[in-house]
């Protein structure tokens, strides 16, 4: 085999793999939802306008 096919092989085997655990990473996201989109999700507080600090 040459290095081109080798390297094929490994990316379909890779890719394979991928496939085979993309229903698991997706159910675990779905239980544990990224800290960020949790938090992209409030609201945010918004300061008054007179209390900003002076730089």
């Amino acid at each position: 085999m040459t290095i081109i096919e080798t390297l094929g092989a490994y990316a379909g085997f890779a890719l394979l793999v991928l496939m085979a655990a993309t229903p698991s990473l997706v159910e675990l996201d779905q239980r544990f939802p990224a800290l960020r989109r949790a938090k992209a999700a409030e609201p945010e507080s918004r300061m008054p306008a007179g209390s900003l600090a002076s730089a």
